[in-house]
């Protein structure tokens, strides 16, 4: 198993991480989230710092805002190197 994929798994393993790529669907600011997941604007900013330092989201700045969307070709990279290991 490499590194890549361990590191992988440790992001993705975290509850909170998984429901926010879910929101990730479309595009959203951490304000959003927040709400959204009823956690701390703190809390939610923190895991979107490790998904995007992940790669797993994207982050792209709008005005005043940043808005977030979820990385769909790396997950699915991700995945499939993690199925094939695994199978």
């Amino acid at each position: 198993m490499t590194k890549e994929m361990i590191n992988f798994t440790k992001v993705i393993g975290e509850p909170t991480r998984l429901r926010i790529i879910n929101h990730l669907k479309k595009d959203c600011c951490v304000g959003d989230l927040w709400e959204k997941l009823n956690l701390p604007q703190n809390l939610v900013s923190h895991h979107l710092r490790v998904l995007r330092e992940a790669h797993l989201i994207s982050a792209k700045k709008q005005g005043k805002r940043v808005v977030y969307k979820s990385n769909v070709e790396v997950i699915k990279r991700d995945l499939e190197k993690l199925t094939n290991y695994l199978i």
